[in-house]
């Protein structure tokens, strides 16, 4: 995607904001995993419970790095841009646009929304700093394995905590015509893209207007159903067949003797997956 930024409605963040609220919700189901017959003797009593430690991501760690160059540690507001003589420029502080959206679709048939995204801040010198941000709609949510046991100690039957058991994707942004809105008004530029993602196959598809209008294409997101999108149904079945025939030619995707076309395609075709059905 471009990094040309055309959207102007955008405002700055200047007091310090959570982008990735999901990394709090990960480390909460550790703060609730406690780990239990612990030597009482080396714990004091008024001690926090030992915990099953967590090891973050790269992705967390990198995000807190950032922050800690974007944000003052003294008034919790992010650092302003500077001019050629040092001086702060206002309003200025953190700027997050939108890049990309995606429609997801998960094996319950509920859907979700979830964006790709920049943040543009500053350092403490008032150079310019940015940081990827992906996904901050959906968390890692760790469940625990326990197994029931005898306490010799309370001379009861407690659960006991084994141990992490798997992990599965938490999303919470449900897709509707008011959450998408919110996203799209905090697109970067018209470039922005937009696709559907069928979780249990893995599979996404781009949804792109054929004219290439950004608002169109926002309006097929938006108005669509799932399905409807995913067959690229808004693609007209001349274009749909010009597309397969430069597929097939490229040798993207097999076909039949009546793919093949010796003429090359329209100057203003593009090559989609989903297109070629």
């Amino acid at each position: 995607m471009s990094s040309v930024i055309t959207n102007k409605s955008v405002k700055p963040f200047i007091k310090a904001v959570d982008l990735y609220p999901g990394f709090k919700l990960e480390e909460e189901c550790f703060s609730k995993a406690i780990i239990k017959d612990v030597d009482s003797k080396s714990r004091k009593k008024d001690q926090e419970p030992l915990t099953w430690p967590r090891e973050k991501s790269v992705k967390q760690t990198s995000y807190e790095r950032f922050l800690e160059e974007a944000i003052n540690p003294k008034t919790g507001e992010y650092y302003p841009e500077k001019d050629e003589d040092g001086r702060s420029i206002k309003p200025s502080g953190l700027m997050y646009y939108i890049t990309d959206i995606y429609r997801i679709r998960r094996a319950d048939s509920s859907e979700y929304l979830y964006t790709k995204g920049k943040a543009y801040a500053y350092n403490s010198l008032g150079d310019p700093i940015d940081h990827f941000i992906s996904k901050p709609e959906s968390w890692s949510k760790t469940n625990f394995l326990y197994k029931t046991e005898y306490n010799d100690k309370t001379k009861q039957m407690e659960k006991v905590l084994q141990g992490p058991s798997g992990s599965e994707e938490v999303y919470m942004l449900p897709f509707n015509k008011e959450n998408l809105k919110q996203l799209y008004d905090n697109r970067q530029n018209d470039l922005l893209g937009l696709a559907v993602k069928d979780e249990p196959t893995g599979k996404a598809y781009q949804v792109k207007d054929v004219t290439g209008n950004v608002t169109k294409s926002y309006e097929l997101l938006r108005d669509k159903s799932f399905d409807y999108l995913m067959g690229a149904e808004f693609i007209p079945k001349e274009i749909k067949a010009e597309l397969r025939q430069e597929a097939v030619a490229q040798g993207i995707i097999h076909g039949g003797a009546g793919d093949y076309n010796t003429q090359p395609p329209p100057p203003t075709a593009t090559t989609a997956k989903n297109t070629y059905q």
